[in-house]
């Protein structure tokens, strides 16, 4: 037996087989799960498709409406009245008084800029009626004051960047009505307008 055994490991190995070669009847194992991939890709790609449309669908369900204000034309209240000396503007009786509408010159820039103001005065109830004598009787001294005003304000405090909503020009405008009316008078002041234009061309 030992004899044997050494004839065996003294016979020539078998020659090693080929990795292209395979027995007959046996298919390759690597070149199957190639040719799956691009078919497996599709289906996955196409199932993303499918799923995203449908999700589109679902939460697109058409035009929505938007809710808005209400349009009031020019020279009418949110409760229809025409133009007037004064605009009631709640329930507790506030009236909108206008105090200036004209332009003013602004040079603090280096260039001369005119400012297109319209300032209103808001008074409650019965300081309503001493508000507009006031504004009536002290009107050219009104307008000195808001001039003045407008001619030593920054040009980035009258509707520029630094102050969009003018909150320095109402407060001092605020301050020489209450000196002019009496103090409290004047509830709060309005500017729906103050737009500048280039006088120096």
């Amino acid at each position: 037996m030992a004899g044997e055994a050494k004839k065996k490991a003294d016979a020539p190995a078998a020659p090693a087989a080929k990795k292209d070669e395979t027995p007959k009847g046996e298919k390759p194992k690597g070149k199957g799960l190639l040719s799956k991939t691009p078919v497996l890709l599709g289906g996955v790609m196409l199932l993303e498709a499918v799923v995203l449309f449908a999700g589109f669908k679902f939460m697109n369900r058409g035009p929505h409406t938007a809710a808005g204000a209400d349009l009031v034309a020019e020279g009418e209240t949110s409760h229809g009245e025409g133009e007037g000396e004064g605009k009631t503007g709640d329930k507790k009786g506030a009236v909108e008084l206008p105090v200036v509408e004209f332009r003013a010159p602004n040079k603090q820039s280096g260039r001369t800029f005119l400012y297109d103001v319209a300032i209103y005065a808001v008074a409650k109830g019965p300081n309503a009626d001493k508000v507009k004598t006031s504004l009536k009787d002290r009107e050219r001294t009104v307008q000195d004051r808001i001039r003045t005003i407008i001619a030593q304000s920054d040009p980035e405090k009258l509707g520029g960047g630094s102050e969009p909503g003018l909150e320095t020009l109402r407060r001092q405008v605020k301050h020489q009505l209450d000196e002019i009316c009496g103090e409290g008078m004047v509830d709060e002041v309005l500017v729906p307008r103050c737009i500048p234009f280039r006088a120096d061309y």
